[in-house]
């Protein structure tokens, strides 16, 4: 029976957002185990939405789910990075590619916005410099989204989304590794200019490569 909802959401999903957000805000590391007590103060919730959220969570290869520790936070690897990676920039740089193709001047102006508010306020804290702002984060992905809104598919739209969301730790963990050679910037401009110059391949191959400097970031933190 589906929970009792909150607005038009369910509390199940409220659930699965606050555990996510906990896991990619790092309140939850990599390998914790995430007991029911914890996560139902954390929610202010019963146990069944909770329950309800990990399996959510376990789906999408944020949690795992072992029959002797019950569930944990899933580990970061190399070999899940380089998956996440290609996949992306192989869905997102067709998604972005059809987009240019096919937008129009509300999508122009949806990246155009999207891109002033994000870069609006800067990319880490500042009183953790190797940590990002949640405000940036919840601009930056509005951004991507918009890229990839005209590609007229929504089903495509759905994968690009999960894909971005499971990224997620892995791009906040690049943050905290950054020696600061790296114009992140510099690549979301480059990016968004060639979408609106209706330059499809090269919008797509400087996407593709944007996430490729991400997983190369981190291939040094895994090789250690």
């Amino acid at each position: 029976m589906e929970q009792k909802r909150t607005g038009s959401r369910t509390l199940a999903g409220d659930a699965y957002e606050a555990i996510r957000q906990a896991i990619g805000a790092g309140d939850f590391k990599p390998g914790d185990r995430l007991r029911f007590a914890d996560l139902q103060t954390l929610c202010n919730m019963s146990v069944t939405p909770v329950r309800e959220a990990l399996a959510r969570l376990t789906a999408e290869g944020f949690t795992v789910l072992d029959d002797h520790r019950g569930y944990s936070v899933a580990p970061l690897s190399l070999e899940e990075l380089r998956d996440v990676t290609a996949t992306r920039q192989l869905c997102e740089g067709e998604a972005l590619r059809l987009s240019v193709l096919n937008g129009d001047a509300d999508w122009e102006a949806r990246l155009i916005a999207a891109h002033h508010l994000m870069v609006r306020i800067p990319q880490v804290r500042d009183d953790m410099p190797t940590a990002m702002r949640e405000d940036w984060e919840v601009r930056h992905a509005a951004f991507h989204a918009a890229l990839v809104s005209a590609c007229g598919s929504p089903i495509l739209l759905e994968i690009c989304e999960k894909l971005f969301s499971r990224a997620d730790r892995y791009r906040r963990l690049s943050v905290s590794l950054d020696d600061g050679a790296r114009d992140v910037a510099g690549e979301h401009r480059r990016v968004m200019e060639l979408a609106l110059a209706r330059d499809a391949e090269g919008a797509a191959s400087a996407l593709r490569e944007h996430y490729g400097l991400t997983a190369a970031a981190l291939e040094g933190f895994f090789a250690v």
